[in-house]
């Protein structure tokens, strides 16, 4: 399995500095202490590689979503976000080597940050931004997954249906760092795709309810 390699890992590690400079060292007065939990259901679309024979273009096909989200709250109007969204998906046309018209892909994302949030009793407007790794596996287990640094944004909105339930509508992007010309998904004698840009983008909208405790 692939890890992070080096040169990830000093912007991952700028971007969290960031990250903790934005948000003050403790809670002001008139914190609202808590947390929430949302699951949700989204779309996500995006991504390509190219085929290392042929340098036809690769596609992940676009694809429903799930994942939760935890918020914790840090002072009036910010929040610290965890996520995890999941997409099985599909990279096409796939190389004939692999004996199959695709290849299976998971798609996952773990990422860490924080949001802004504009307070209302009703509606709630946030945007944010994390870091974190994006994990993609062939589901044929001859193949190699990939495992890289990752950053996002986020926008949305949540509605306050009660004191304690929410529904929540946002959009994502994610952005996967890789090495531009690097072979990926190897094994069984072969390479399936290989990168031709320094990143991958996918971009994502989500419905979910929100629970706060």
């Amino acid at each position: 399995m692939s890890t992070i390699t080096r040169p990830f890992i000093i912007p991952a590690a700028l971007a969290a500095m960031c990250l903790a400079s934005a948000f003050p060292a403790h809670a002001d007065a008139g914190t609202r202490p808590g947390m929430e939990i949302s699951g949700f259901a989204g779309y996500r679309w995006g991504g390509n590689f190219k085929d290392p024979v042929s340098d036809e273009r690769l596609e992940l096909d676009d694809e429903g979503s799930i994942g939760l989200i935890l918020n914790i709250d840090h002072d009036a109007n910010t929040e610290w976000e965890f996520l995890f969204s999941h997409q099985s998906t599909r990279l096409q046309p796939a190389p004939l080597f692999t004996g199959t018209s695709r290849l299976d892909v998971d798609v996952s994302y773990l990422s860490g940050g924080g949001i802004y949030v504009w307070r209302d009793p009703r509606v709630e407007s946030f945007l944010g931004a994390g870091i974190g790794v994006a994990h993609f596996s062939p589901q044929d287990s001859r193949y190699d997954s990939e495992t890289r640094a990752l950053f996002s944004l986020a926008g949305g909105y949540r509605f306050r249906l009660t004191d304690n339930i929410g529904l929540r509508l946002e959009a994502r992007g994610y952005y996967t760092l890789l090495n531009t010309n690097a072979a990926v998904f190897c094994g069984n004698g072969g390479c399936i795709a290989r990168v031709d840009s320094s990143g991958l983008t996918q971009v994502e909208i989500n419905a979910g309810l929100s629970v706060r405790f």
